[in-house]
């Protein structure tokens, strides 16, 4: 009885402790009207397309990487069992044709807007004859 009576006790108190932390405080909101922006959308829009397709670009190189050591570690503490290492063996060449289409996607989008730019795909710098 007594140890219900602590517990009741222990709850009544939790409750009250939770109450109280959730009272009205007041909120330092930062000032949007001077906030800069989102440095992903400002600029022309060709910057901004060429700003969204790299990072989209990058994330996805970045997620087959994991995928890759995923495969790689499901491969090897497979422990005899076929199966397991039949999944790993998958996930590692399914993620390395990921980071080959993510890699030829990321030279052949850089080679189309160098060519429609006039500038170096490696560089960036504006290429053309000289005044």
């Amino acid at each position: 009885m007594a140890r219900l009576k602590a517990k009741e006790l222990t709850t009544k108190a939790g409750f009250a402790l939770l109450g109280a932390s959730m009272t009205a405080t007041r909120a330092f909101a930062a000032d949007i009207t001077s906030s800069p922006g989102i440095p992903l959308l400002e600029g022309s829009p060709g910057e901004v397309i060429n700003r969204i397709v790299n990072a989209f670009l990058w994330v996805m190189g970045v997620v087959a990487i994991i995928y890759l050591i995923w495969g790689g570690m499901t491969y090897i503490t497979a422990g005899g069992d076929a199966e397991k290492a039949g999944k790993g063996r998958v996930a590692i060449t399914n993620a390395i044709i990921g980071i080959i289409i993510v890699a030829l996607a990321l030279v052949i989008y850089r080679a189309v807007i160098g060519g429609l730019t006039n500038t170096n795909s490696v560089t960036g710098v504006q290429e053309g004859p000289i005044n």
